[in-house]
């Protein structure tokens, strides 16, 4: 079993040595269910809105999320977040553990997360969520993407053929059980298969909750 600290540590370490190479491997995946899940993003959360980014990563789209609207980014790798800042330099980009890192309480509208909930440990899924409720206002939208598999956490070695990287997920029912216990309805859920360059077919399941209540 992957211990907690180190899996973070994996995660920093990996996406800090894939530089260009995820850059180059992401873009590649522009046209699949990312991009259908960003297209139902930009429609729902409105101009003017404070929204934040888990794991950031290069800005693949930051820029799009940050048009119009307050833009936040979070982060583990100094060196996919140094492009993020060239592609939002009006944005506030940060760098820090999604568990460590200290956010305002209902400050945000809505937080974006693409392929995050795959990096951290399966068993404290239900702590981040509870995380970005508190930071989420009253009516507020956290739209993510999910494995579909019951995977508690292990390593992939030598990923995207350059460095280990950690993964897990959970199977979607425990998923759904754990938004609901940290006071989310889930509005949409879709699971679509999708190609990844080199990897082969691959299944998330691309979900939208809301925090309930209305904005003061």
């Amino acid at each position: 079993m992957i211990e907690v600290d180190e899996a973070s540590r994996i995660v920093e370490r990996g996406y800090d040595l894939l530089n260009g190479t995820y850059r180059d491997w992401i873009s590649q995946m522009r046209e699949g269910p990312r991009a259908t899940f960003l297209a139902d993003i930009l429609r729902l959360i409105p101009s003017g809105a404070d929204i934040l980014e888990l794991g950031c990563g290069p800005g693949t789209d930051a820029r799009a999320l940050a048009e119009g609207r307050r833009y936040t980014g979070v982060d583990l790798s100094d060196v996919q977040l140094a492009h993020a800042r060239l592609a939002v330099p009006a944005g506030t980009l940060l760098h820090g553990d999604l568990f460590d890192i200290e956010l305002p309480a209902k400050y945000f509208d809505a937080v974006v997360a693409f392929y995050v909930f795959g990096h951290i440990p399966a068993s404290r899924t239900s702590e981040l969520f509870a995380r970005i409720h508190r930071w989420l206002r009253p009516g507020g939208w956290l739209c993510a993407s999910f494995g579909i598999s019951d995977n508690p956490g292990d390593v992939e070695r030598r990923w995207l053929g350059v460095t280990d990287m950690y993964f897990s997920s959970l199977p979607p029912e425990r998923t759904d059980a754990l938004l609901r216990s940290a006071g989310f309805d889930v509005r949409s859920a879709e699971t679509k298969e999708e190609i990844e360059p080199g990897e082969g077919t691959v299944a998330f399941r691309w979900v939208i909750a809301q925090r309930p209540g209305t904005a003061p």
